[in-house]
Order: structure tokens, then C-alpha cells, then sequence
């Protein structure tokens, strides 16, 4: 299958859903769109691959059902890893091709302004890279239960939309975002994370409530987030906040046979 090089072909694709997308689109500002390969079927705008290289293994995103996804296949398994983000449904076309450790069940969900119910702010504060090793300390908490946030990236603090709740010089929530693209007007709230000892305060829906009310004062029309499907009580202050589930997904390494 051929490699689209037209983005605003893909812009038109991936603005279908948006929400599900919403990396994807991020993924068209300039200094991430140099390390990604997109495939289609020439000329049906009804099904998407993304190879995004600036990873290891790249990261392998697919829009489009099963079927017509089958015929872009051969290429996306020529790469002998991948780091999937994928719909369930997607999963047992890659499985001939790959085996597959590590899966785990995620929902997409995605707020709009409309449904927003936020919950008082006046405890948090915004972060940028000088906090970068308050933010680091805290995210350290979560490293022997296996809670710390996995794509944490200090350049996000210079490039992104973080708030925390501070006590003493230290700070004990924070709530922040993997991608803020006001070109494509999307962001990925992430790497949120309240200390063990100051659970069941509210001080999630407090810092997610912060950055969120800042992306929609930058006019970010599209803001999603990731959750794991067992993270019950995660999932249940998203919705009190207004979030709604969209998807479901899957993520995974899978190796070439």
C-alpha cells in the first residue's frame, strides 16, 4: 500500500474522530510530523495506518474497521516491533503477523465544554520546567507500586499545560498533558498523579479540573485522555468532572513473528 504524503488528506481522515485521533492529529504539528509514515489505500479516505518513529519500538495507530485495514497489513508488518494503540477489533489482524505481550484494556475518553463540571481550583498552581524536579519527586512515589506515569517527559513542562497542588516546598498533585496542539486545537491530558498518603481528597479532580479550564481557554476543542479499565476510581472522577468514554483500546508490544 502506497504512503500518504498529503496531510491535509490525513487532517480530513482523522477529523472524522476526532477523539480517537487525537494523537494522531497532534502528530501533524511539524516537529512531529517529520517522524511519521502514513499508509492507505490510495484514495479511500475510510481507513488509516501511523508509524510513528519518534519511539522505540514505533508506535502503530490504526482508524478504520477491519476490513479495510486487511490490505494495509503486508506494510505495517514489515516493521519487526511495534507499540500498539489500537481498537480491540484490530487486535487478531495483527496477531497473524505478530505475537503479541503486554496487552492492556484502556478507555478513550473525551470532555466537551458543554458537559464540563469542574470542581474548585484556587489550591493548585501551573508548573513549568522549573518544577520539573518537584514533579519528578512526586511521580517517584508511585514507583515501587508501579503507579508512576509512563510517558512522563520533562520537555512537556516547557510544552504543555501542567497545574499541582503544593504543600510545603513539595507537591502532592499533579495533572498535566502529553500533547497541547493549538494548530489542530487538540490536546491528551496525562500524567496525573496524587501522593499515596493524599488519596480520596480530591485533589485529582482538582488538577485535572485546572488544566482542562486552561485548554479551553486556549480554544483546544478536542480534549481526551487515557485511562486503564480497571482504574475504577480514576474513570469515576472523570465523569464527575463531565468526561465521557468514547472507545475502547488496546496497548501492547508485538514482535514479528
Amino acid at each position: 500500500m502506497p504512503q500518504l504524503f498529503d496531510l491535509a488528506v490525513v487532517r480530513t481522515i482523522l477529523q472524522c474522530d476526532p477523539v480517537w485521533c487525537v494523537y494522531a492529529l497532534g502528530d501533524l504539528d511539524p516537529a512531529l510530523a517529520a517522524k511519521c509514515s502514513w499508509f492507505w489505500k490510495s484514495g479511500d479516505t475510510r481507513a488509516l495506518a501511523l508509524i510513528y518513529r519518534g519511539y522505540s519500538p514505533p508506535v502503530l495507530f490504526i482508524t478504520g474497521q477491519p476490513e479495510l485495514v486487511t490490505p494495509l497489513m503486508p506494510e505495517i508488518a514489515a516493521e519487526p516491533a511495534l507499540s500498539l494503540h489500537v481498537q480491540p477489533e484490530i487486535m487478531p489482524l495483527l496477531a497473524a503477523y505478530y505475537q503479541i505481550a503486554g496487552e492492556k484494556a484502556d478507555w478513550r475518553m473525551a470532555v466537551c465544554q458543554s458537559d464540563f463540571r469542574p470542581v474548585s481550583v484556587q489550591d493548585t498552581v501551573p508548573l513549568g520546567p522549573d518544577d520539573v524536579d518537584r514533579v519528578q519527586r512526586l511521580y517517584s512515589d508511585g514507583d515501587a507500586s508501579g503507579e508512576s506515569p509512563e510517558y512522563f517527559a520533562a520537555a512537556s513542562l516547557l510544552d504543555g499545560v501542567f497545574y499541582g497542588v503544593p504543600e510545603g516546598d513539595q507537591l502532592v498533585a499533579v495533572a498535566g498533558t502529553h500533547l497541547v496542539s493549538v494548530r489542530e486545537r487538540v490536546a491528551a491530558i496525562g500524567n496525573v498523579y496524587t501522593r499515596r498518603d493524599r488519596r480520596g481528597l480530591g485533589l485529582a479532580a482538582q488538577t485535572t479540573s485546572a488544566v482542562v479550564k486552561e485548554l479551553a481557554a486556549r480554544d483546544i476543542r478536542t480534549i481526551a485522555l487515557n485511562v486503564r479499565q480497571q482504574n475504577v476510581q480514576a474513570i469515576r472522577v472523570y465523569e464527575r468532572l463531565g468526561f465521557r468514554k468514547h472507545c475502547e483500546f488496546r496497548e501492547g508490544i508485538a514482535s514479528r513473528r
